[in-house]
């Protein structure tokens, strides 16, 4: 494949994800809802909530899709949905429509759908580095957050908060179906060696979720997800109160919370390639120690400038898990390797949400250590992972033969 075939397919994926990057803005306009259109505060944070359960259906579906059809054919399918749920919520606003059509189904499910036909068409482009290719889409995903939300913030200031989304949602659907249309086609990827397999043979050659499921190496996985998550999903959502709560500066509060984003976005570039050379489990093992370091420096925080770095840190192994998932995939599931993104990719959203929740029933200084024990059960489950020895992939699931002839000629 030449070089500029490979940047056509990444050109047209990675601006997709950024679009879909948009969800990180709901937090920067949820106080002009509040105090424009007067919804509760369960309201918008059911707003924020509801992407999550859309985008865990999405990526199930849309993994097990992406190892039948070709990837563009889902990239289109998921910012179809995401056109169709903003036209709607944007068009006709109320807390039903932005539940449901603006989070759920077009942030949520059709990006579930969008990232599995992503990672597809990026590990088509850098067939070689799987790691790689997840770091790059995922990481287009989060650079979102520091470059979108201060912009929309200034904007929603500016001409309100329903203006503002509508014209977010406007610019990043347009440069997201201008790139994509120009992304050049993408076969079905192989279920093996060789050459693309057809729809059909896809579908009889691939392994059911269940048995994939009961491979050592794709539980594991799910649980390392769990594992290494919370705690930078909780930095996220604590940092800024946290520094305030230090009687630190507004400005160090807005840095912080920058940070742990900056963070995000390099954890998933940086781990994803790094778990290609020096393998998933190390990498991963290095960053749930990296996690432990941060939730200790955060318990003792006192100063802006440690804050500041520390937020860094937990940002980065915050993303390092979402950037090794499609690594994680192809080694347990070779033959199916976007079905294990989707199961693998669940852990990393289960564990993002529980983070939040788990830290708020805390709170305090005391959340950080209690999150803590995560990352450190996760190292458990490395240790476990590197006595495992990746197994023969199993035979694929195809028609019974015929039966062989007898020796006159009849079947027996």
């Amino acid at each position: 494949m030449s070089r500029a075939r490979r940047l056509r397919i990444l050109l047209g994926a990675l601006p997709l994800q950024f679009a879909f990057g948009m969800v990180y803005s709901w937090g920067a306009v949820a106080p002009y809802v509040q105090q424009e259109a007067h919804w509760p505060a369960v309201v918008v944070s059911a707003v924020f909530s509801a992407t999550p359960i859309g985008y865990g259906t999405g990526i199930v579906i849309g993994g097990r899709l992406a190892d039948r059809v070709p990837p563009r054919r889902l990239c289109w399918a998921g910012l179809a949905l995401l056109g169709s749920g903003l036209a709607i919520a944007l068009s006709f606003p109320s807390e039903l429509t932005f539940t449901f059509f603006y989070s759920m189904l077009g942030l949520g499910f059709g990006g579930g759908v969008a990232l599995a036909g992503s990672i597809a068409a990026g590990r088509h482009a850098i067939p070689d580095l799987p790691g790689a290719a997840g770091g790059l889409v995922t990481a287009a995903y989060a650079v979102a957050a520091p470059i979108q939300v201060p912009v929309v913030s200034l904007l929603a200031a500016a001409f309100g908060w329903l203006a503002a989304l509508r014209l977010q949602g406007t610019v990043m659907l347009a440069v997201a179906a201008l790139t994509l249309a120009l992304m050049p086609a993408v076969p079905a990827p192989a279920p093996g060696p060789g050459p693309a397999a057809s729809e059909a043979t896809a579908r009889q050659t691939q392994p059911r979720l269940l048995s994939l499921l009961r491979r050592p190496r794709v539980w594991t996985a799910i649980l390392l997800e769990l594992a290494a998550t919370p705690l930078g999903s909780w930095a996220f959502v604590y940092m800024s109160s946290f520094a305030r709560g230090l009687a630190l500066a507004a400005a160090v509060a807005t840095a912080a919370i920058t940070a742990v984003a900056v963070g995000n976005a390099a954890g998933r570039l940086g781990a994803g390639a790094a778990s290609d050379r020096f393998g998933v489990d190390r990498v991963l093992a290095a960053f749930l120690l990296v996690d432990l370091v941060a939730a200790g420096l955060l318990f003792a925080a006192n100063g802006s400038l440690l804050l500041v770095a520390t937020a860094l840190l937990a940002g980065a192994a915050f993303g390092a898990p979402a950037g090794v998932v499609s690594r994680l995939a192809a080694d347990a599931a070779p033959d199916a390797p976007n079905s294990a993104f989707g199961l693998i990719f669940t852990g990393f959203a289960a564990g993002a949400g529980s983070g939040s929740l788990l830290g708020a029933l805390v709170g305090g200084r005391q959340s950080w250590l209690v999150l803590a024990l995560l990352p450190l059960a996760g190292l458990a489950v490395v240790a476990l992972r590197l006595r495992l020895r990746p197994g023969p992939v199993p035979a694929p699931r195809t028609a019974r033969p015929e039966p062989a002839p007898g020796p006159e000629g009849r079947t027996r």
